[in-house]
């Protein structure tokens, strides 16, 4: 019964237009905000497990380093016996300055590997883009794409280290082959060479492991510590402060987008309080028949509610519409306009990934309706302050 009249009072045809008019812009603000919030981390989603999946692609999931306490040899043992560890690789890391023919000094990270080991613990086969991935010789060199266009070099030809350390056996390095990680900071700075180059093979900066289970990168880590002793760093630890901006800015943007529906709140009272005064005789006839103050309240807040559910409701189906259809859209943009939203030699990305949580589309849910309720309890105290007898002129 109380549906009804409040459906009834909310959508009567003899409301005020300038009433109409509100409800229907709360209804769309509605909308329009749930539908943008769900977008938006919809989209950020998508790039947070892009870049996660491209860092777990080139970096290791966990790096164990060199102890007086254990040995290389009890290391490989553990690795060995540990099925969670699907393949480690052997690394020395230096910092040199590398030169081309044409360009000279540009800061490095050479990373010294075994061509066998280093397949197991990597992807870094998969991501040449140009020669192949060959570490069989000592003066054999594998770069980045971004330092190779730096560098003005390609497959087959000479680059120089400073070697002023004597790190390396030799000065001179031929290109074999040329990735793209699909991050910019990797292919500008890091390269690969042999195990073979170095004058003390013996020794080692870090062994990388990779693990069948990237998640269990912390776990793993403190087990390594706790039951034998190896020192060790996860991924979720070296990138930490990356993955931890990310979240920040989620929920920045979830704040700023909230706002959006903050004001379809307050056109929630003005609307509802408008119809409060457009609807006083209809009110007190109400109150005449015995409705209480409870009843009448909870008429206007059902309004509210049919009002919030309304919007709620098509802004989560504009959610999953825009964010299904990111790509599309983003690229009718940059051809209506003849703009590029997401730079490819930047972001290193074919489409706009996107991923819709369900436990986002709840919290959105939600959080909105909690202020549709929110924004519909002032009108409703009002609506019981009204005289029957003033209002029937008695």
């Amino acid at each position: 019964m109380k549906f009804l009249i409040a459906y009834r009072l909310l959508f009567s045809r003899y409301n005020l237009s300038f009433i109409s008019i509100i409800s229907k812009v709360s209804i769309f603000g509605l909308m329009l905000g749930v539908g943008i919030l769900i977008t938006v981390l919809s989209v950020m989603n998508g790039f947070e497990k892009e870049l996660r999946d491209k860092i777990l692609s080139f970096t290791s999931h966990v790096n164990i380093y060199p102890s007086d306490r254990v040995t290389i040899k009890d290391i490989e043992d553990v690795i060995d016996t540990d099925k969670s560890i699907k393949g480690y690789s052997i690394v020395q890391k230096n910092e040199v300055l590398l030169s081309s023919d044409e360009i000279k000094n540009i800061p490095v990270i050479v990373h010294n590997v075994n061509q066998d080991l280093e397949s197991s613990a990597s992807e870094i086969s998969d991501l040449i883009i140009d020669g192949k991935f060959k570490l069989s010789s000592p003066q054999d060199i594998i770069i980045g794409n971004i330092l190779a266009n730096n560098l003005r070099v390609s497959i087959g030809d000479k680059i120089k280290f400073t070697n002023y350390n004597k790190a390396f056996k030799q000065d001179s390095f031929m290109i074999t082959g040329i990735f793209d990680s699909g991050i910019y900071e990797y292919n500008q700075r890091f390269i690969y060479g042999s195990d073979l180059a170095l004058t003390n093979k013996d020794s080692y900066t870090y062994i990388k492991l990779k693990l069948s289970d990237p998640l269990n990168a912390a776990k793993i880590s403190r087990d390594l510590f706790n039951q034998y002793s190896i020192i060790s760093s996860n991924w979720t630890e070296t990138h930490n402060a990356l993955f931890q901006a990310i979240g920040n800015e989620k929920r920045v943007m979830f704040i700023i987008l909230m706002l959006i529906i903050a004001i379809t709140s307050f056109n929630i009272i003005s609307s509802l309080s408008l119809l409060v005064l457009n609807k006083q005789k209809d009110i007190a006839v109400l109150i005449s028949l015995g409705f209480s103050k409870i009843s009448i309240q909870s008429i206007f807040i059902i309004q509210g509610i049919i009002i919030g559910v309304i919007g709620i409701s098509l802004g989560v189906l504009l959610g999953f519409v825009l964010s299904t259809n990111i790509n599309e859209i983003v690229i009718a943009i940059e051809s209506f306009f003849n703009i590029s939203l997401i730079a490819p030699d930047v972001y290193h990305l074919d489409v706009v990934p996107s991923i819709v949580l369900l436990s986002d589309v709840y919290k959105i849910t939600i959080i909105s309706f909690l202020m549709v309720l929110l924004s519909s309890i002032y009108p409703a105290k009002k609506a019981v302050n009204i005289t029957p007898s003033q209002s029937l002129n008695l």
